[in-house]
């Protein structure tokens, strides 16, 4: 994108996310150099020698030094001991992003931790995989999806803009959101569905382990997600719990109305169910 450059990015937590993002700004020749950072060393020396970051640090206060952009890809019950970490360590002007799926009141105690002439802006790329780390990379994950950025009233606007520019550069839609709506839609269309994924698994495990082999494409595509990172989603479910709990009850009332039906043999009622629902599954693109 003309007019964007980057001479110094780093990254904490060079996973899935973060490494395809390193990925895809190098492709997009929007910065010079990216520093890795991470609790693993080995993870990180790989990233270095496949040419995904440029140097590396396992200290978060080292690697962020000079750097005008720091991109939080980490578990996001880290962000805000990172954040206490580095804040003094951030230069003047410098901007903190996350890729975070889970934004409401943290990005409200960011805000407050990051010191003053420094600024926080919210990013939630809906893009990823069932599968984590670095071995599934790609600089193309992020191209033609959703990249949800949620300022507040104490935004800086030109923080906010340079890195909606960021994601553009690498092919997302970029939509602006406020942050606790951002952690209710997800809570419907991401969390839920992860708990969903895992209870369906686990109602197999419970009954007869030996039943998932006979398994077909309909249960396989339905539970994908429940091979996610088990780390990574309880970290995301504890930190949206109160959303999540109400969309727990919604869906139990919805599985009310099909049990219902069931026991009245009700067929129209359950055809009535199902078409409502295919209707709105329809229209996704």
């Amino acid at each position: 994108m003309p007019g964007l450059r980057f001479k110094k990015i780093t990254i904490i937590g060079v996973g899935l996310i973060g490494a395809s993002l390193a990925m895809a700004m190098k492709k997009a020749a929007i910065v010079e150099e990216i520093v890795g950072a991470g609790r693993t060393e080995e993870n990180l020396q790989s990233a270095m020698e496949r040419g995904i970051i440029d140097s590396f640090s396992t200290s978060c206060v080292q690697a962020v030094d000079s750097s005008e952009l720091v991109v939080l890809a980490s578990p996001v019950g880290t962000f805000r001991e990172i954040m206490k970490d580095i804040g003094n360590r951030l230069h003047e002007g410098a901007i903190v992003t996350d890729v975070g799926s889970v934004k409401g009141e943290l990005v409200i105690e960011m805000e407050k931790l990051i010191p003053e002439g420094r600024f926080f802006v919210g990013a939630h790329p809906i893009a990823g995989s069932d599968r984590s780390g670095l071995d599934y990379a790609d600089s193309e994950l992020f191209r033609g999806n959703l990249t949800i950025i949620t300022p507040t009233e104490r935004s800086n606007k030109d923080a906010v803009e340079t890195v909606a520019a960021l994601w553009r550069a690498v092919g997302a839609r970029v939509v602006l959101m406020d942050p606790q709506e951002h952690d209710r839609v997800l809570a419907l269309t991401s969390h839920l569905p992860h708990v969903v994924s895992y209870a369906l698994v686990n109602t197999i495990a419970r009954t007869n382990r030996d039943y998932i082999k006979y398994s077909g494409g309909g249960f396989r595509d339905t539970t994908r997600i429940a091979s996610s990172s088990p780390e990574l989603w309880a970290d995301i479910l504890l930190s949206n719990k109160d959303n999540v709990l109400q969309m727990i009850e919604v869906y139990r009332d919805r599985l009310n109305e099909i049990e219902d039906a069931l026991r009245n043999k009700d067929r129209a009622g359950l055809q009535k169910l199902f078409e409502e629902a295919k209707g709105l599954r329809d229209s996704i693109s």
